[in-house]
């Protein structure tokens, strides 16, 4: 075999090389696409996030056949990522009353953050297939999943224990995925953050956020888990067509 010939590639006869890591990565951007597709099912005014998830799909499909070309996997990849967490974030949030007139509501910020985020990330994934770029190289996963976990802990703890503490430990947990973590450096930083969260969203954009713990948080923890458990159930019920 030729030097210059990526054993990963083959020739098709197409006018494009299909490339095994496209297809794989391709593949899982299409399922996440599908994935958020379905839970827009289950949530009021679904236009946006439904037609942001069929193109998040059409991307992964795309890429996948070989119809878009990935010069840049990191860029590309991590653009619809970017994209993928927009579309998670504005289900997530579309309970939430949003912007009336000039007023705004405690949907509002969610919304108009992952608006943005959505444009960034469709702007990397142009970067990805317009311009040259390193390939995905082999990463550690504690730093990914100590981000997730931060953000379902801010999530779970926003409500009874309030903005203050929820938002520390967020930030704490999410440092901790970092090798060249400090802690005295990262217990200012993350009080820093929480400083500006809080003159933000509470001050600034005057949303109805509780700073601390209410008198029975461990109760209403304990009350969202089982909650979220009896809608897991209520979807699976609804996904197999069971009444």
């Amino acid at each position: 075999m030729p030097e210059d010939v990526n054993p990963s590639q083959k020739r098709s006869g197409l006018p494009f090389s299909i490339d095994t890591k496209n297809i794989r990565g391709g593949v899982t951007i299409a399922v996440l696409g599908l994935l958020l597709l379905l839970g827009t099912f289950y949530i009021p005014s679904p236009t946006v996030p439904r037609l942001m998830a069929i193109g998040l799909t059409i991307i992964g499909v795309a890429a996948a056949g070989g119809l878009v070309p990935v010069r840049a996997p990191r860029d590309f990849y991590g653009g619809a990522v970017l994209i993928a967490l927009a579309i998670l974030a504005l289900t997530a949030s579309a309970d939430l009353p949003g912007q009336r007139g000039f007023a705004f509501g405690p949907g509002t910020a969610p919304r108009l953050f992952s608006g943005i985020l959505a444009l960034l990330g469709a702007a990397v994934v142009a970067v990805g297939a317009l311009t040259e770029g390193p390939r995905i190289e082999e990463y550690k996963i504690r730093g990914p999943l100590l981000v997730i976990i931060a953000i379902l802990l801010f999530a779970a703890l926003i409500r009874p224990f309030g903005l203050i503490v929820a938002t520390y430990l967020a930030f704490i947990v999410s440092i901790l995925g970092s090798t060249e973590m400090r802690w005295i450096e990262s217990l200012i930083g993350a009080a820093v953050m929480t400083v500006f969260c809080v003159l933000l969203f509470v001050n600034l954009l005057n949303l109805p956020f509780q700073l601390w713990p209410q008198p029975n948080a461990h109760v209403i923890l304990f009350t969202q888990f089982e909650d979220i458990l009896k809608t897991v159930l209520l979807i699976f019920q609804k996904a197999v067509g069971l009444k």
